[in-house]
């Protein structure tokens, strides 16, 4: 008989652990980042055409330098403006300046201002018809010492010799111009055309004296 030896008995041994999983990197790809930027492009394009699309403001004729009531609106004097409508305003459309070019302001204009369509309408013709525009030369204590401001009404009256006396005459100042180097001032009057003749031959002698009056009066 055969003998066998003991049998060899393996051992044991636990399983090796699982490696851990990665998660898998996310790699940006250029062309989704090249596509978001195109397309954040055209969305903002798209809001600009959008609201061009609803604006409805107009080309309108504002003021850029004063005038003076009475002086003579300018090219100048107005420029583009661009405002919503306003069913209060009735803004006058830029291309309506030239209806206000040329013509003698129908009021002061002010820097920053809106002209309307009423304000070419009412655009005065100075003088108006039954009224002449007389230059009054006036010395120092010919006129007051406060500054006179178109249409400001005024009382002529006759100064220095009694010859040829003349009843004083009612008017409104236009403008007032700048003192010369003889201290003489001349003041753009409007009177009645009945009375322009005599006030322009007392005036060229320095014989009419302004009295300033009341506003309204």
């Amino acid at each position: 008989m055969t003998t066998r030896g003991p049998l060899r008995t393996v051992p044991e041994t636990p399983p090796p652990e699982p490696a851990p999983l990665r998660p898998p990197r996310r790699r940006r790809s250029k062309l989704f980042i090249l596509l978001g930027l195109v397309l954040s492009a055209v969305s903002a394009i798209g809001v600009v055409w959008v609201f061009r699309t609803v604006d409805d403001s107009i080309a309108a004729v504002g003021v850029a330098a004063p005038v003076r009531y009475g002086e003579v609106i300018t090219a100048e004097a107005l420029l583009e403006v661009h405002v919503r409508p306003d069913p209060g305003v009735h803004a006058l459309a830029w291309d309506q300046r030239f209806e206000l070019i040329g013509k003698p302001a129908p009021t002061d204009l002010r820097p920053g201002a809106i002209l309307t369509s009423d304000l070419a309408a009412d655009s005065p013709s100075i003088p108006a018809p039954g009224e002449q525009l007389v230059g009054v030369a006036v010395k120092p204590g010919q006129l007051p010492t406060t500054p006179l401001e178109p249409r400001q009404p005024v009382l002529l009256v006759p100064v220095g010799s009694t010859d040829n006396a003349w009843t004083p005459v009612r008017g409104s100042v236009l403008r007032v111009g700048a003192r010369d180097s003889s201290s003489l001032q001349v003041v753009d009057i409007v009177v009645r055309e009945h009375d322009g003749a005599q006030v322009a031959a007392r005036a060229s002698t320095g014989g009419v004296a302004i009295v300033a009056l009341p506003k309204g009066g």
